[in-house]
């Protein structure tokens, strides 16, 4: 059972690396579980992390908890299949996947049909 965690981390690990690699504008690309606890995570090299560590546990956990309080009116107004965030310093999004959440920063200068793509192209990408 440990040997399929750690194969599962493993590849967690992988998709946060071929997400980061979908753009130059992505800061980091992680995976938590439903309680925003981190399972795997990949900040660009060079890129100096603009949350302290306590921030983005917070960070992670308010995106999860997010994800968790939709689930109840889901069935009425659909699953949520985004969740983009827009901050002076840095864009957000998160997708829950697989009961994974995937939480990925991006630079501000970044135009619409370039993000948009990156999700798709990420959603495929979290999907496999």
């Amino acid at each position: 059972m440990t040997e399929n965690i750690s194969k599962l981390n493993a590849q967690y690990k992988t998709n946060c690396k071929k997400i980061l690699e979908l753009s130059p504008k992505i800061r980091y690309v992680g995976v938590t579980n439903k309680f925003g606890r981190t399972i795997a995570g990949q900040l660009r090299i060079g890129i100096t992390p603009l949350l302290k560590t306590e921030e983005m546990r917070n960070e992670l956990f308010v995106h999860s908890m997010i994800y968790n309080i939709r689930k109840n009116y889901e069935k009425s107004i659909g699953e949520t299949e985004f969740i983009f965030i827009s901050n002076k310093n840095v864009d957000m999004v998160s997708f829950y996947i697989n009961e994974l959440i995937y939480y990925i920063t991006i630079d501000k200068n970044i135009d619409n049909n370039e993000l948009y793509a990156l999700i798709e192209q990420t959603r495929d990408l979290a999907s496999l």
